[in-house]
């Protein structure tokens, strides 16, 4: 699923933007799940979320590197919360395979002929 929408608030860093979309996109991947198994769906755990900031997966996995983001601390518990209880698994994924930058960003011709062939979309 890829969407884009002004966020919220304002973010401070990329991190943070980052962490804040994550927690935004982990509630919708859990109300999808959700669906899928009230209708008999086997939905694997944990749910495999690709993220290109390593920074924001660090925060997630150690909560002493979160102690300058006060602010959104919410978000940040949310998701640390659904890794930990292993209904999420965040991977790193380095930004020139970001299959979504297709749908949210404007790219030079090459990156974008690359995604798109990822994709699996011709010419």
């Amino acid at each position: 699923m890829w969407a884009t929408r002004k966020q919220q608030s304002v973010a401070l860093s990329t991190t943070e933007a980052e962490l804040m979309a994550l927690c935004q996109a982990s509630c919708e991947v859990l109300w999808v799940a959700n669906l899928l198994s009230s209708v008999g769906w086997r939905v694997p755990e944990p749910i495999k979320m690709y993220e290109d900031n390593q920074p924001c997966i660090a925060i997630t996995k150690d909560p002493r590197k979160a102690r300058r983001m006060k602010h959104i601390e919410i978000q940040h518990f949310f998701v640390r919360d659904l890794v930990d209880k292993g209904k999420l698994c965040l991977e790193y994924l380095p930004t020139e395979d970001q299959l979504a930058d297709v749908m949210t960003k404007g790219l030079a011709a090459p990156r974008f002929q690359k995604l798109r062939a990822m994709l699996g979309v011709i010419n």
